[in-house]
């Protein structure tokens, strides 16, 4: 048993001014039984990027059965903290009414390469239009994540509150001239998914010895009630791979050497990377990854299916 890699699904084909190339950082959402919206970042000429979705047929989700036209959320307003750019954290079904699209907004300032903090947008129609809770991050800078505080994953607990998995970068790298952020994994609560004290975050994943970054923790509970943690890794090599981690209680998570979505064959369109895998579980019972290929996404996005024996 394991994860039996489909192929690619989908890559903007240029034909929109604000989707010209890449899908980064997917998270889907079974929409109906037939329908998974897969959310994605898509970019323009200057790579700044807005997020838009495709609807995969859900048993079949290399087929695409409908591609937003226009961005389902679009840049901020100027000087507010997503004003250069939109990546996906997740995806938060709430009640039928009530969808949120947690996102990593990006601005540019002069005396470090950007800043990216979270904010999030709540869908009253099943995800046909979003509007944003406020201008302001609900996750902005702190001591421990001065330059970036991003929540990649979220879930409601039973009590009816709600932990988040986040991104928090402390720094750059230099590589061969060119700056790269340092990022490590975190984990908080919030009372309701809207308020967030940074004071109570706790550190859960640090990079490894060859890597200067960890980051996009995807965590989903498993039947039994563990959990279990997706995370994507990049060495001083740039070498990016992405890894398993596995937890009792979604806060102390135990490496894995599970190394899951091998690096495709020479010249495809993830011959050079697997990043930023994302697990939905189907209502009919499948178990599913989306995840980006070559330059974290510049060529789409694929998936994969468990397949048992």
């Amino acid at each position: 048993m394991g994860w039996e890699k489909k192929g690619l699904i989908y890559c903007p084909d240029g034909s929109h001014d604000w989707a010209r190339h890449s899908f980064m950082t997917p998270s889907p959402w079974q929409r109906d039984a037939d329908t998974i919206r897969l959310f994605g970042g898509m970019r323009d000429d200057a790579g700044i990027s807005r997020i838009g979705w495709v609807d995969l047929d859900a048993r079949d989700p290399s087929q695409v059965k409908a591609v937003s036209e226009k961005p389902v959320l679009d840049l901020g307003s100027p000087g507010m903290f997503d004003d250069n750019g939109l990546i996906l954290g997740d995806v938060l079904e709430v009640s039928e009414t009530e969808l949120r699209l947690y996102y990593v907004g990006f601005q540019l300032v002069e005396k470090a390469k950007f800043l990216a903090f979270s904010g999030v947008a709540i869908s009253r129609d099943r995800g046909k239009s979003f509007e944003r809770v406020q201008k302001t991050p609900i996750i902005d800078r702190c001591p421990e994540g001065p330059f970036i505080g991003a929540l990649h994953s979220i879930a409601r607990l039973p009590d009816g509150t709600y932990r988040a998995w986040i991104s928090r970068g402390q720094g750059w790298e230099k590589i061969e001239d060119k700056l790269f952020p340092r990022y490590d994994c975190w984990t908080m609560t919030s009372p309701d998914g809207i308020r967030f004290d940074n004071s109570t975050a706790q550190p859960i994943i640090s990079p490894a010895s060859k890597e200067y970054r960890i980051g996009r923790p995807r965590a989903n509970q498993r039947p039994d009630g563990t959990w279990e943690l997706r995370a994507t890794s990049d060495t001083r090599a740039k070498q990016y791979a992405s890894f398993r981690f596995s937890s009792l209680d979604g806060v102390t998570f135990t490496r894995t050497d599970d190394e899951e979505l091998p690096r495709g064959a020479a010249g495809s369109w993830d011959s050079e990377m697997t990043c930023y895998p994302a697990h939905i579980k189907t209502t009919d019972g499948r178990n599913l990854l989306f995840y980006n290929g070559n330059d974290m996404g510049r060529t789409g996005v694929g998936y994969a299916e468990w397949v048992e024996g």
